[in-house]
């Protein structure tokens, strides 16, 4: 007589055999309404001076491309649950592209900013509080390493001197298109829930 395993199914045949038990299967993934909670980690790490776990601009800017490209398909075959999840998703990636479009803006109106160069490295973990940046990060003349744009918005205003490159990634095109069309879909979406 035998027995069948199904899955999730466990059996111990000899438990005294056993040393440990190990439950380490685990799934890794993430809805929507996880990105404000990722941007707050990411943060605290940052003032922890730890590196982060995950790369969350990274992942949050691959995300919210992803959304972009199949709304552009027009695939509007959602469940409901899936629209607040992409809800949090534009919300978060708007909130994250505000802050890069002011830090470079209060940067260049400084005149501590030289020039713009294309970013093809990725995520790059600045050398001071190793937040990861992979949007824009500045080369600041004070400190020879890359720094995030929090840190050189700091550099800038304490010392006229330094001369600083912002390296931004090369799709900073296609971001700043679907941040355009996020804040008219919130918009209208904050209008629609309001009324």
């Amino acid at each position: 007589m035998g027995y069948l395993l199904q899955y999730s199914d466990s059996n111990c045949i000899f438990p005294c055999l056993f040393v440990g038990f190990n439950c380490g299967e685990a799934v890794n993934f993430a809805i929507g309404d996880w990105f404000p909670l990722g941007a707050v980690a990411s943060w605290r790490y940052a003032l922890l001076n730890r590196v982060p776990l995950l790369p969350h601009e990274e992942l949050l800017c691959k995300e919210a491309m992803l959304l972009y490209t199949s709304l552009e398909l027009e695939d509007s075959d959602y469940s409901s649950a899936d629209l607040v999840s992409h809800n949090w998703i534009k919300a978060s990636f708007v909130k994250l592209m505000r802050f890069h479009h002011r830090a470079r803006w209060s940067i260049m109106k400084s005149r501590a900013c030289t020039g713009l160069l294309p970013n093809t490295n990725g995520t790059i973990l600045c050398t001071l509080c190793r937040l990861d940046c992979y949007v824009a990060f500045l080369n600041c003349s004070c400190d020879l390493h890359p720094v995030c744009l929090r840190h050189g918005m700091i550099c800038s205003i304490s010392s006229m001197d330094n001369i600083q490159n912002i390296s931004l990634l090369s799709m900073i095109s296609h971001f700043q298109l679907s941040y355009n069309h996020f804040i008219i879909v919130l918009v209208a979406l904050s209008r629609f829930q309001f009324t």
